[in-house]
């Protein structure tokens, strides 16, 4: 082994310590507005994850660890959906017993490889800003697990 071979092995090794499984999540109301869609509602998360997912890959991430999101309804009915990969379709699993959805709770959780969990959180952010914006959809965030965590490890 040369001189040469051993500095890149500290070097991948020095790397694989540095890299983290960057995470950021959140738990929100949704409000679709009267007489929405289900399929228009299923829809809203589904982008929602798409463009979290593109957004954290655009700015640095290299590989989906998982992005998930699950739609609770009024009525107990709720809606999973998972994405492991960039170039797959979101798995949506539809537990619905209704035709149109006025409110939601939405739990997502994004997990990426090669970025760091603020910027998770503001790649997150900023698309669910973008998307809702698009799709005339009003949320208010409940909790947000990256503050909590974060505060919750500075002052304890």
């Amino acid at each position: 082994m040369t001189e040469l071979d051993e500095d890149d092995d500290l070097h991948l090794e020095m790397h694989r310590a540095v890299d983290e499984l960057g995470k950021f999540s959140l738990h929100m109301k949704v409000e679709f507005g009267k007489g929405t869609s289900s399929e228009k509602a299923v829809s809203f998360v589904e982008e929602l994850l798409i463009e979290a997912t593109d957004a954290c890959l655009h700015h640095g991430a290299d590989l989906v660890g998982h992005v998930k999101a699950f739609m609770m309804v009024e009525g107990g009915s709720t809606v999973g959906f998972s994405l492991v990969h960039q170039n797959m379709k979101v798995n949506i699993t539809k537990q619905l017993n209704v035709k149109t959805i006025e409110r939601a709770e939405v739990i997502v959780h994004v997990i990426v490889h090669g970025l760091w969990d603020p910027e998770v959180r503001e790649q997150t952010m900023e698309s669910l800003e973008t998307v809702a914006k698009k799709n005339h959809v009003r949320y208010e965030i409940i909790k947000d697990f990256f503050e909590v965590e974060k505060s919750a490890a500075h002052h304890g």
